[in-house]
């Protein structure tokens, strides 16, 4: 297939086009799991970069200009992002990019003549129900977000349903979609058993006496002040940190000078592995890392969550009593305290992570592929 960005498969029952974008990993790690849960129920899956739609140039523009707004410009991101709220400004703050994606799209849709599209990126979202909405696709448009706390550009017009990670989240979307929105749940696997396990504390890796902690930076590797959270951690005496730089080697290099080796590891494709044998997980996104950790029965503290996303998704998930906030090393080390094994705080938190998963959630979402 010629299209740009599509990756083709063996025909092989109904065919499904999954569009995501190269922004992080989270939205990618998503469409993967989607991908790979219905192709072993038989579905043809190709999966599209938005990105890659776009003339040369461009997406890569897009890519890095929020990663330097991110890191750099914090509080610029979060004013775009609370533009986001609104439907209409929302709308016209994409417009321009919409309109520009729009004609790619239509071609990559028309070659792939899928049976049923999945967003997992709330632009794609948005560029796909324009397309069912001109009535260039006919086929139905699913949006899975990413994202627990549902903002307008996901729950764009056009769409058939809308995919959320919670109940809670289901109903801010209802909200504005009504009945197409449902409730589908963290795509990470749940850990057999992990209640028992997580119960009891977690695991070590350093054959001594401190449980180890994982503190994810995402794809990018972007944390506030991370240095000195590893440093208040490993000087505590009481954990073990271990820092997930993702694909940003010179955080893992800098960690190294900073905070002594033995701290920091780059990109890995064992992290539910890695949680599961872990005390806790600090985390400032909310994304797939957090959602795995959920998985694992593994506790979470979103702790100096980066703007936009990463607030809003703090805010939900301490609303909902999985996760514990917090936005200094001082409270940091109280709040792994209290997650004790054995402790109340822990196993309470370990619940209200685990009712966000619904079993069926493969069901769920073939039905919605086959019968939207």
């Amino acid at each position: 297939m010629s299209d740009p960005g599509v990756r083709p498969v063996a025909p092989d029952g109904p065919r499904l086009l999954i569009v995501s974008a190269s922004m992080g990993g989270g939205h990618d790690q998503v469409a993967a799991e989607i991908a790979r849960r219905l192709r072993e129920r038989g579905h043809q899956v190709q999966l599209l970069d938005l990105l890659r739609l776009l003339p040369v140039g461009i997406g890569s523009a897009i890519r890095s200009g929020y990663a330097v707004t991110l890191r750099h410009a914090p509080g610029r991101y979060q004013r775009v992002y609370d533009r986001f709220a609104d439907p209409d400004e929302a709308r016209h703050l994409v417009e321009p990019l919409v309109r520009l994606l729009v004609p790619a799209a239509r071609d990559a849709v028309r070659a792939a003549d899928p049976d049923a599209v999945v967003t997992t990126f709330h632009l794609a979202a948005t560029v796909v129900g324009r397309l069912r909405m001109d009535g260039i696709l006919r086929a139905p448009a699913l949006v899975v977000l990413t994202e627990f706390a549902p903002h307008a550009l996901w729950l764009s017009p056009g769409n058939d349903a809308y995919l959320c990670l919670s109940p809670q989240g289901r109903e801010l979307a209802a909200e504005h979609v009504g009945e197409r929105a449902f409730w589908l749940g963290p795509l990470a696997p749940l850990t057999p058993g992990f209640l028992n396990k997580a119960a009891a504390g977690g695991g070590r890796i350093d054959g001594g006496d401190r449980p180890f902690v994982v503190l994810s930076t995402g794809a990018w590797g972007v944390a506030t002040n991370l240095v000195l959270t590893v440093r208040a951690l490993a000087e505590s005496g009481r954990y073990s940190p271990l820092v997930l730089c993702g694909r940003n080697r010179r955080l893992l290099g800098h960690l190294d000078r900073a905070t002594g080796p033995g701290h920091a590891l780059g990109w890995r494709d064992d992290i539910a592995e890695l949680l599961a044998g872990s005390y806790a997980l600090v985390e400032n996104s909310g994304g797939q890392t957090c959602t795995e950790a959920f998985g694992a029965g593994t506790p979470v503290v979103a702790h100096v969550p980066l703007p936009g996303h990463g607030l809003a998704a703090a805010d939900h998930l301490t609303r909902v009593g999985a996760v514990t906030r917090t936005d200094d090393p001082h409270d940091l080390l109280a709040a792994l305290d209290s997650l004790g094994p054995g402790a109340p705080a822990r196993s309470h938190q370990i619940e209200c992570a685990r009712a966000l998963f619904r079993p069926d959630s493969t069901d769920l979402l073939e039905n919605l592929v086959k019968t939207t």
